[in-house]
């Protein structure tokens, strides 16, 4: 469940960041509500050559410039990417916490009960272990 909710939550931010421009209509409503950040997305993306003129023009009216919309348009996507390999980086570690790395525990091997593991022993009363050792028996202990 937490799993899923995270991989929405990622989604939704980065749509959110990548849907940050605005329209003639809503820019034209009332140009000194859209934000500079949506300015700055829209001056660079817009393929309407009148439309990026007005844009350029609030842009320079709020004492901004195209460079310095580059600049921020780059930070916003720098940002966009940490959040998203922060939040891959919060899901792999959750899905480890609850035990689906791989690899587990280290189990040691196990320790031969008795004393006559191999031929060259000896057991409890002292006598060579030979044939009887579980070396020598088919299957091992």
């Amino acid at each position: 469940m937490h799993l899923c909710a995270r991989r929405f939550g990622v989604v939704a931010i980065s749509l959110a960041l990548a849907s940050c421009t605005t329209t003639p209509a809503e820019f034209n409503k009332k140009p000194s509500a859209v934000s500079k950040a949506a300015l700055c997305k829209t001056v660079l993306e817009t393929q309407d050559p009148a439309f990026q003129l007005q844009l350029a023009s609030e842009l320079s009216r709020r004492g901004m410039s195209i460079p310095e919309c580059q600049q921020m348009v780059i930070q916003q996507q720098q940002a966009a990417a940490v959040l998203v390999g922060l939040a891959l980086v919060g899901t792999a570690a959750a899905v480890c916490a609850n035990g689906n790395c791989g690899g587990g525990a280290y189990n040691p091997p196990r320790r031969y009960p008795g004393n006559c593991q191999y031929d060259w022993q000896y057991d409890a009363a002292g006598n060579r272990c030979g044939h009887r050792s579980a070396m020598s028996r088919p299957g091992g202990w």
